[in-house]
């Protein structure tokens, strides 16, 4: 006789670990929390609790599993002695349902979205702060231009004008960024920052990510309007919107044999500008490779250089998410190479920016 799996609701086996959930996630079918293998390292949620699935995901360390394995990995003990623990405590267990059908998000077309965001950066500007910073990262004015950098204006107004611009000749259902107001207006979320485009080998703009400023610490976030993010109230904080993937940016010769792959498409512009035009695979994040594998396809590569950031290489929860990457590329049976520079020059671009003031004094 077949045994009656059940299975353990994520949120309860978190709680029940200690895991601390972030403010705010009522109501979300993929909650927020602060990682426990991360913990003191980070004072941001990077863990993801999905509670249709009841398994989690760590965006930073890349710890991975369902609720059984998470409560296991925390208390020390196996797994069995984990589920003993659980269906002997108070939580409610439920009997295994059968697989739910995948939730359908509706995306737009590659080409829908990149004629709305090309037509978004056109309206756009680039501020002084963001261009000068720009020059000191050794991009040139060329390379500025054509990589068609703009800043985001910071004034929710401004983007309600900029979307409701845009609305008249785009349809911007399934355009991640885009939402519908209370009044069914069209809306462009986000916030002040440079905003970078994430493109294909042939130039089309997958995406947008935009670098804030928090804490006064940069970070990278997509232009993203989430459907399931939610208020307090439990009311969608973006009705009629949709969310960005984890798409790969291509920067550089396409036809080359030789790709690197580093972290961020704002670092790979860079340091293919500094390399004359070397090519480079940009993830949005040492976990983010969902998309890396169909990218390295779509060229004709043969030998895949590493360079993420020395600091990274160097810190064990990096290191094990880029042995996940290695392992995730062996069946394309191209030999991949981790590259290794001074790590007084942190990023693979800052190494070359070093690297080219210095031939330049030669």
């Amino acid at each position: 006789m077949t045994p009656e799996y059940k299975t353990v609701p994520i949120l309860d086996a978190a709680r029940r670990a200690g895991v601390r959930i972030a403010d705010g996630q009522a109501g979300r079918y993929e909650v927020k929390a602060f990682c426990p293998f991360c913990l003191g390292r980070t004072k941001n949620p990077h863990l993801y609790l999905n509670t249709e699935k009841n398994r989690f995901f760590c965006q930073r360390c890349g710890e991975h599993g369902n609720s059984v394995s998470l409560y296991a990995k925390i208390r020390g003990i196996s797994n069995k002695e984990a589920f003993e623990e659980l269906e002997k405590s108070n939580l409610q267990m439920f009997p295994q349902a059968a697989p739910k059908e995948p939730r359908q998000e509706y995306m737009a077309p590659l080409e829908q979205r990149h004629d709305v965001y090309y037509d978004l950066l056109a309206l756009l500007s680039l501020s002084e702060h963001d261009f000068l910073d720009l020059l000191g990262r050794g991009l040139t004015l060329d390379a500025i231009e054509q990589n068609m950098y703009r800043s985001m204006p910071a004034r929710v107004e401004t983007r309600s004008e900029l979307a409701q611009t845009l609305s008249r000749t785009h349809d911007l259902h399934g355009v991640p960024g885009f939402y519908r107001s209370e009044n069914g207006d069209w809306r462009l979320s986000g916030n002040s920052g440079l905003l970078i485009p994430y493109c294909t080998a042939k130039g089309y703009i997958q995406g947008l990510q935009r670098r804030a400023e928090i804490g006064g610490k940069r970070c990278y976030v997509w232009v993203s309007s989430n459907p399931d993010k939610c208020r307090k109230d439990g009311s969608p904080l973006y009705p009629c919107g949709t969310r960005a993937h984890g798409w790969i940016h291509i920067k550089g010769n396409v036809h080359s044999t030789t790709a690197s792959i580093t972290e961020g498409a704002l670092k790979g512009d860079t340091a293919s500008c500094l390399s004359n035009g070397a090519l480079y695979l940009c993830a949005p994040g040492v976990n983010a490779i969902k998309y890396l594998p169909s990218a390295i396809r779509s060229l004709s590569v043969e030998r895949l250089l590493g360079e993420y950031d020395m600091d990274q290489i160097r810190q064990e929860q990096y290191s094990a998410a880029l042995r996940r990457m290695q392992d995730t590329l062996k069946p394309l049976g191209i030999p991949y190479i981790q590259q290794m520079w001074n790590p007084a020059y942190n990023g693979i671009d800052d190494y070359k920016l070093h690297s080219r003031r210095l031939s330049l004094a030669a």
